[in-house]
């Protein structure tokens, strides 16, 4: 199932990217010969509206072959090389626009159904308590929220910090699951701390689809620039052999496909959210090859009012992908690594 999943997810990602660079293409009147879905053998294959559509055996990309995007020398320029540079520049940007807007569309549908999470600033949830500190001898538990101390109600979750102002008794109101309790903390300035990690209490709300899709797009769009720093430095760590803990591949999703089924289908909606905008944040990137790396080019040619030779930006792009895939390999053998249990 997991495998089964991860086919899925992948397959419906790849399909709403290369959707977009496709109707972009054709909404100016640009032909699209190809869509495939996937790579190598076609498993499965069909013509309409002028379009070759494939299914294909290898399930971990796929491409919308545009008319015109890559040049043949001495060929006068035709389909995607006749677009303007806004024209050009909407065919790239298709598949990524495209990919947000799933993701927005599925963390819509998980704030529908389970809540958007929203922090409340006057409760202060303990988050971890240490073994044998102060705060675990006087009976303090993960999850427990403290609503109060010595009576009166905390103005901010940091307030919980006010303990350590005075030696002594301290009654804590404390609510654990349905029951309020109090709780008593003799601070001792000897211990040095209370012994919890704590933060405010992060409680889901329940939005309309559509409140929903508004807040995710606003969401999202903060989250770009720390993804985007995330995937270069994780791009930089497989180089150097010191990749991230959290970085993931191909294999690495199978099992997380898997483990949000069991969960299901607002986890998978979740990670299918986030598999989105990870293809949308990293296709952005500069790289050659990507889809970052093509707006570069096109940007570059805009600004010295020159390009490349067909043949020279076609050697770009294709030693781009070849590091990506490279990448892809290395990323994949330390998933293994990981599952065998030898990193």
């Amino acid at each position: 199932m997991s495998l089964f999943w991860f086919v899925v997810i992948i397959g419906v990602s790849i399909f709403v990217h290369e959707l977009g660079h496709y109707l972009a293409a054709r909404l100016q009147g640009v032909g699209v010969p190809v869509f495939s879905v996937g790579f190598g053998p076609p498993l499965f294959r069909f013509r309409a509206g002028g379009t070759e559509w494939r299914i294909a055996l290898i399930p971990l990309g796929g491409f919308a072959l545009v008319e015109g995007m890559a040049e043949e020398p001495g060929e006068p320029p035709k389909g995607y090389a006749r677009l303007p540079f806004l024209g050009k520049a909407l065919v790239l940007l298709g598949g990524v626009a495209m990919n947000l807007v799933l993701a927005w569309a599925l963390l819509a549908y998980v704030f529908q159904a389970e809540g958007l999470p929203r922090p409340v600033n006057t409760e202060a949830q303990i988050l971890e308590v240490l073994p044998g500190s102060l705060a675990e001898r006087a009976g303090l538990k993960p999850g427990d929220v403290v609503v109060a101390i010595d009576g009166k109600p905390l103005r901010h979750y940091t307030d919980l910090g006010r303990i350590k102002e005075r030696p002594g008794v301290h009654r804590l109101a404390v609510r654990r699951d349905d029951r309020t309790l109090t709780i008593e903390l003799v601070w001792d300035p000897k211990e040095g701390r209370i012994g919890v990690r704590y933060g405010p209490r992060i409680e889901l709300v329940r939005l309309p689809f559509w409140k929903g899709f508004v807040e995710a797009a606003a969401f999202s769009l903060r989250l770009v620039p720390m993804m985007a720093k995330s995937f270069v430095v994780g791009i930089v760590g497989v180089l150097v052999g010191r990749p991230p803990a959290d970085l993931v591949g191909p294999v690495g999703i199978v099992s997380l496909a898997g483990e949000a089924a069991r969960q299901g289908w607002v986890a998978l909606a979740q990670l299918a959210a986030t598999i989105n905008l990870s293809l949308a944040v990293f296709n952005l990137l500069p790289i050659p090859g990507l889809d970052g790396g093509r707006l570069f080019l096109l940007v570059l040619r805009g600004v010295l009012g020159r390009r490349f030779s067909p043949e020279k930006e076609a050697l770009i792009n294709l030693v781009g992908l070849a590091f990506v895939l490279l990448l892809l390999v290395l990323i994949t053998f330390r998933d293994l690594a990981r599952l065998a249990g030898g990193g």
